[in-house]
């Protein structure tokens, strides 16, 4: 065999073991693949918070602590009676961390009530008239946990002034008296403070128990002793001591 033929066989060997070594890739491609299932993904829950708006109702008692003042004839009268309360509210929370910031203004009704434990030791009695109050507070929230929030709250309180329609009771020199309300109408601005707590039912609904202090402020009025007909002005505080629950929808 010549030198040529011997160059021209080694050139064509290495040919073809070349495109054998190339099909080798292309068949493994060929073959089928072990492959993992995928993943299922993940869905976290919506973290919770306390910002937005929200309205909702209240319900609860008021404990009257007015005081009403008659000198000479009663030192001190005071009126303890309970009557219901109810009314609604709407406001809005920031929270920033653990720390709920908001603002609340509410408007309610207060129930007509009477007392019987009168007024100078003595005995006595009296009944307040119906009427309504309102407040604008300021709240600062603590979230206990996710759904939990502690609260201070306190502001503004407006309304009806409470005072008894009738009084009636033995007076300091052990006279019988009855006194008639002649202009117990008007509104009168004080302050009020207390504190709650309020439990996320779900990311819309929640409810609070609530306590409320109601300052209305002093005022004079009118009264008509109904044995004698004489008039005397009384020097009067509305204040009541509120306890309620509520309802909130959160926006």
């Amino acid at each position: 065999m010549t030198l040529t033929n011997r160059i021209f066989q080694g050139v064509a060997m290495a040919a073809l073991a070349t495109s054998a070594l190339g099909g080798i890739p292309a068949r493994a491609a060929d073959l089928p693949r072990r492959t993992e299932a995928p993943m299922a993904p993940v869905y976290a829950p919506p973290v919770f918070t306390w910002t937005g708006f929200y309205v909702g109702l209240n319900a609860g008692a008021a404990i009257s602590d007015s005081r009403y003042q008659f000198s000479p004839f009663f030192n001190q009268n005071g009126n303890g009676g309970v009557a219901f309360t109810g009314g609604g509210q709407i406001g809005y929370n920031w929270q920033m961390g653990a720390l709920v910031l908001g603002l609340e203004t509410d408007l309610n009704y207060r129930g007509r009530s009477s007392n019987n434990n009168g007024a100078t030791g003595f005995g006595g009695a009296n009944t307040s008239t119906a009427g309504y109050f309102g407040t604008v507070r300021g709240r600062l929230g603590f979230a206990a946990t996710d759904h939990l929030l502690i609260y201070g709250t306190g502001g503004l309180a407006y309304g009806k002034t409470n005072f008894p329609t009738t009084i009636a009771g033995i007076d300091a020199f052990g006279t019988p008296r009855a006194f008639v309300g002649s202009n117990n109408n008007g509104v009168t601005v004080g302050w009020t403070a207390g504190a709650g707590l309020e439990y996320a039912l779900t990311p819309n609904w929640s409810i609070k128990g609530e306590y409320l202090y109601v300052d209305l402020g002093r005022k004079s009025v009118a009264y008509v002793d109904a044995l004698s007909g004489a008039s005397l002005t009384a020097s009067a505080n509305n204040r009541n001591h509120v306890v309620r629950m509520g309802l909130n929808y959160r926006f």
